[in-house]
């Protein structure tokens, strides 16, 4: 953590809360999470992923398998969150949770891509999504986009998960696309 950031996350009378949280915070320590200033919350949200869990971010385009680790999946189903909120709710997520939480966010329902990129900087690991066309239809089998100056065609899915994967690298993580429940079964007959 570089000096400024934790001078600033001292400043924001939230610098106890960076040992507390091993043991576990109380609700109290979680109400001082909910009203600190978001960008000090998200430095050290993001300053908890980095030591937990590391620069990756999985990227599903598909459902996600279940595999039983504990994980917390945003938008949270039937809340109406504004951009700042759900960012808000994340750095909490990642703080209060335990140690190694994976913090997922669904951006075909979060309000899309440009969100899911900041929400990295608030604690997410984890992106789930479909691939959709500019229009937000999916992709049909065998699509294929213009890329670049040339307009040379490229399978559409391809394209996307290329921009998917910048997307993460410029947000400073490294990307890692997951294999799906449905490609899973399929590689396992």
């Amino acid at each position: 953590m570089s000096e400024i950031v934790e001078r600033a996350i001292q400043s924001a009378g939230l610098g106890d809360l960076v040992a507390a949280r091993r043991g576990g915070l109380s609700p109290e320590q979680v109400a001082r999470l909910r009203s600190a200033d978001l960008l000090v919350l998200g430095a050290l949200s993001d300053h908890v992923r980095a030591e937990e869990v590391g620069p990756n971010v999985t990227i599903y385009v598909a459902e996600p398998p279940a595999d039983g680790r504990p994980r917390v999946v945003f938008p949270v189903p039937a809340a109406s969150f504004t951009g700042f909120d759900l960012l808000r709710e994340v750095a909490v997520a990642r703080i209060s949770g335990p140690r190694g939480l994976r913090v997922r966010l669904d951006w075909t329902a979060a309000g899309g891509l440009e969100l899911a990129q900041v929400a990295l900087g608030f604690g997410v690991d984890e992106l789930v999504g479909r691939i959709a066309n500019k229009r937000g239809l999916p992709l049909e089998e065998g699509e294929l986009l213009g890329v670049g100056k040339k307009s040379r065609l490229e399978a559409a899915d391809l394209v996307k998960r290329k921009e998917l994967a910048e997307l993460v690298r410029r947000a400073g993580r490294v990307p890692s696309f997951a294999a799906t429940a449905q490609a899973l079964e399929e590689a396992h007959g």
